[in-house]
């Protein structure tokens, strides 16, 4: 489960906050720009990470159940060791984050840095999407919420005049490609961000939409499908 909360004032999407890589030689490294922490006690193979950053404006916190392959440099013997120095990075199309600090038994926290993409920007700008800047924290944002260039393009793709701030919105409540795609694909016409939202959060499922089209109703609303679900009309 995926959690993000903040406190600021937000336009749009792109936050008030002015926020650069330091200066100086190319291979020098950026500042921090905030705290993580980790918790290796979950079944799978995933670790629970979190992420809190804050400034003078803003302040948010993130975490997430992250496959534990997607942390390079982690390894097995770091998350049980009885303590263990550990420094491992996490990609993502909107640029990657660079962690450091110590393990202790499964449980982690320390310090992390962001170096943003320098053409992920404009890659969404080419789908369509209006301009994000070249701010890093904006950028850095995308990034917590993994906001994939596939991920946007399918959106841009199956939503009529699909903006940023419906990427953000998506994510936030959970829709990943498989659900996106799924539903797109059950012949649920005219699908906004707000009505996939909607289905989402009220546990409509692509097949259930499917079952409603093949049986002749292809041409009801959100709203009236969301209500012949939460009746448990099947």
């Amino acid at each position: 489960m995926r959690k993000l909360t903040a406190t600021a004032t937000i336009a749009g999407f792109v936050l008030c906050t002015a926020m650069g890589l330091a200066a100086g030689a190319a291979d020098e490294a950026p500042p921090r720009m905030g705290t993580w922490s980790l918790n290796n006690w979950t079944p799978g193979d995933d670790v629970h990470l979190s992420l809190s950053y804050r400034n003078a404006t803003t302040r948010w916190e993130w975490s997430s159940d992250q496959p534990v392959a997607d942390l390079k440099g982690l390894t097995a013997e770091q998350r049980h060791a009885a303590h263990s120095s550990v420094a491992f990075t996490l990609q993502r199309d909107a640029g990657t984050f660079a962690f450091d600090g110590s393990v202790m038994l499964g449980i982690g926290r320390g310090g992390y840095r962001f170096v943003p993409d320098p053409v992920y920007a404009s890659k969404l700008s080419a789908l369509g999407y209006e301009p994000i800047g070249d701010n890093p924290t904006s950028i850095m944002l995308m990034a917590v919420r993994d906001v994939s260039l596939e991920f946007a393009a399918e959106v841009k793709y199956s939503l009529k005049d699909a903006k940023t701030s419906d990427l953000v919105r998506l994510k936030d409540h959970g829709v990943d490609l498989d659900f996106f795609r799924s539903l797109a694909a059950a012949g649920q016409a005219n699908l906004t961000a707000d009505g996939v939202v909607k289905l989402h959060d009220h546990g409509v499922r692509a097949d259930y939409v499917a079952r409603i089209s093949s049986a002749g109703y292809g041409d009801l609303t959100v709203d009236q499908i969301i209500k012949l679900h939460d009746h448990g009309v099947d």
